[in-house]
């Protein structure tokens, strides 16, 4: 945090102390946003919410969820709707409305479900989306959707630039220092093209949230919380099987 912070004081002296943004989009990288939140205390801060919302499953392919299980829960109205439901509603229905659709999903089109898998990684996301970070800076419930296209349209066309650019995953210091100034000077000349007119300035994506589904109140949903448990047979059958038995 405090290299966060003596960045961000140096930037607000080359400003001359006259910057007062409104909200910041930015990674989920916690230093960052404990730096921001001191630094502008009035300033709304919003993450990138589906550019890692689609790598957390991703991310969590190493515990053993295949690639197909992993496609199914990326689909548009599956985990994405975590993000769109009432932030009180994640913990208290939204989970299990999206483990009983990967489930469902996965029995449909003949894809292992594994237990034992799917539990470390929600043990992995309430960890991570609802303790570490506030649900309040990926859940975009309530914003209009130009708004979220604005925090996550240019993340995720920059990121793709960056991994084009680098020629290899690890560059070392000099290559790292070399690209970025590359990559830097060559946004500077769009922007300063698109501001002479000679360029047009690239349309952004239009991104379609999902609806948020209906979900139960606290009380009808408070005995299904962990709706795996509920099921019969052992992680060893649905992997003999091949499929999911919901039920």
């Amino acid at each position: 945090m405090e290299t966060y912070t003596s960045l961000l004081y140096f930037v607000q002296q080359a400003a001359d102390h006259l910057l007062e943004p409104a909200e910041f989009i930015c990674d989920f990288e916690h230093a960052l946003i404990d730096a921001l939140g001191d630094r502008f205390p009035n300033a709304d801060i919003i993450g990138c919410c589906f550019f890692h919302f689609k790598q957390a499953v991703r991310r969590k392919k190493s515990i053993g969820i295949s690639n197909r299980a992993a496609s199914i829960a990326e689909k548009p109205g599956v985990l994405d709707m975590l993000t769109v439901v009432p932030i009180e509603k994640i913990e208290s229905g939204g989970i299990t409305w999206v483990k009983r659709q990967i489930k469902e999903r996965c029995r449909i089109n003949g894809v292992a479900y594994i237990r034992t898998k799917w539990r470390i990684f929600w043990a992995y996301f309430k960890r991570t989306w609802l303790q570490l970070y506030n649900p309040a800076l990926w859940n975009v419930h309530g914003l209009n959707e130009r708004l979220v296209a604005r925090t996550n349209n240019p993340l995720e066309r920059f990121n793709r630039q960056l991994n084009s650019a680098f020629p290899t995953p690890h560059p070392s210091l000099a290559v790292f220092v070399t690209t970025i100034e590359a990559v830097s000077r060559e946004n500077v000349a769009m922007l300063t093209a698109v501001r002479g007119r000679r360029a047009r300035r690239r349309p952004r994506e239009t991104i379609q949230l999902p609806v948020a589904m209906e979900l139960p109140n606290e009380a009808e949903s408070s005995g299904n919380e962990d709706d795996d448990s509920e099921e019969e047979g052992s992680d060893r059958d649905l992997e003999r099987n091949s499929v999911c038995h919901c039920g």
